[in-house]
């Protein structure tokens, strides 16, 4: 089913992460978007690109995550949008050798399509909204 294969794919992108920005890619369409947090959007025609930012020294891995709230959205038989909450954390250390765990609480939403040349579903699309709070609504 669809929906199972672009949750799974959701998941290996969140896994990738957990070892280097680099170990994304092979899950992005060439001209995939990806919109961040505080205004930030990069693809392949952005300076720097997305290839640059992903591959980067300055990329700290996710240690571990957790979706839920998830929604699968068929925008025909060889796309979907995929619509979750994230809790994820990462380690930094800091300039004076200290280590923190920063917490990042999101909603994001990404949209995959099967790539006729690739013979399998990418990434074309990004964008995560962070929050600070729970809503019980």
């Amino acid at each position: 089913m669809l929906q199972d294969t672009i949750l799974a794919l959701e998941h290996s992108t969140w896994r990738a992460l957990m070892h280097s920005g680099g170990d994304l890619l092979p899950f992005l369409s060439r001209d995939c978007i990806m919109l961040f947090p505080l205004g930030l959007k990069i693809s392949a025609k952005t300076e720097p690109n997305l290839e640059d930012v992903m591959k980067s020294d300055a990329f700290v891995p996710w240690r571990r995550y957790r979706i839920s709230d998830v929604e699968v959205t068929m925008l025909g038989s060889e796309a979907a949008l995929i619509s979750y909450r994230v809790k994820a954390t990462r380690q930094h250390v800091t300039e004076d050798d200290d280590t923190r765990q920063d917490e990042f609480k999101a909603l994001i939403s990404s949209t995959w399509r099967k790539d006729p040349e690739a013979g399998r579903f990418l990434m074309c699309f990004h964008q995560q909204t962070p929050y600070e709070e729970d809503l019980d609504l």
